[in-house]
């Protein structure tokens, strides 16, 4: 075209496809509407569009002064059929990196032990010190026990609260 404007023709058999072409910017993000990354086996892909390339319209729609989420509702309204107009390399995008992985801080996650380790992790020195071994609840006589750990005649637990 004469204004160095390309057309793009997408064509798809049912929704279940995706376009395989990530659209970014829009005027609420301060940046033009432009495709950020295209899979080249994709549909949009093997069509001719490419990274950086600068979208004039979509359909008979020009979105050179539309928010990103006006465009997308265009895309959809588009259906399985569209048309863009674009510029090539109106948009130099830089290749993004791979994500790098995270660090561990150690602040992410703590290092959670059951209250009977702490327990045991105490008593074990002065266990070992002594020759005896830690203390248990079976140490204890019967009617000290809790509610919770004593049992009925037929030597089941009752439930908690349980009479």
């Amino acid at each position: 075209m004469a204004d160095g404007s390309i057309p793009i023709l997408l064509r798809r058999f049912d929704t279940s496809q995706p376009w395989g072409f990530k659209m970014q910017g829009g005027v609420d993000t301060g940046c033009p509407i432009h495709v950020a990354q295209v899979n080249p086996k994709s549909i949009s892909g093997q069509a001719g569009l490419q990274n950086g390339d600068l979208i004039i319209s979509i359909g008979k729609m020009d979105i050179t002064g539309s928010t990103h989420q006006n465009a997308r509702d265009e895309m959809i309204r588009s259906g399985n059929d569209i048309d863009l107009t674009v510029r090539r390399g109106g948009v130099a995008v830089k290749p993004q990196p791979p994500p790098e992985p995270e660090e561990e801080d150690g602040g992410a996650f703590r290092d959670v032990q059951p209250k009977t380790y702490q327990i045991l992790e105490k008593e074990l020195p002065q266990a070992a010190a002594t020759g005896a071994r830690p203390a248990s609840i079976f140490d204890r006589k019967k009617q000290q026990r809790s509610e919770y750990t004593k049992t009925d005649k037929s030597g089941y637990m009752k439930a908690y609260g349980q009479q």
